[in-house]
């Protein structure tokens, strides 16, 4: 049970690769990523990785149709290795809750890529991260 765990705890080289396949083929396909970022709550029992995807379609159009084209990215056209799914993945939009209170957990006037990040607060939980893209925070308008 413990082996499970530590396994689990990281976040491997093929799906750290197969999120980047797929953010470039969400940005062929013409979606505006604002932030994209691996994450795990360090609270939750499962401990599961969750691939999040950022953009303001989803408050314009809503999160199922950015599910559906997703979807099809995800499949087409070969499959993306690693296991990357869409039972992985959450679409959020830049007034979503989590987003908002990442932001102000993750300062930074320069806007951050391919970072990993252990162990960070975000509002009332501890998480892990590795960011493939996220904005600068503009701190000095506070």
């Amino acid at each position: 049970m413990v082996e499970e765990v530590l396994v689990r705890e990281s976040l491997s080289t093929q799906e750290i690769a197969g999120g980047k396949e797929l953010l470039q083929r969400v940005k062929r396909s013409g979606i505006k990523v604002a932030a994209a970022y691996w994450v795990r709550d360090r609270t939750s029992e499962t401990g599961s990785w969750m691939l999040d995807i950022v953009t303001s379609e989803v408050d314009r159009e809503g999160p199922l149709k950015l599910y559906e084209k997703i979807h099809q990215l995800v499949l087409f056209p070969s499959r993306i290795p690693c296991g990357l799914d869409i039972n992985i993945i959450e679409v959020l939009g830049l007034k979503y809750s989590f987003f908002k209170m990442l932001k102000s957990a993750i300062r930074s006037e320069e806007p951050r890529s391919n970072v990993p990040l252990s162990q960070s607060i975000v509002g009332d939980g501890l998480f892990d991260l590795y960011i493939y893209e996220f904005p600068a925070t503009n701190n000095h308008h506070k």
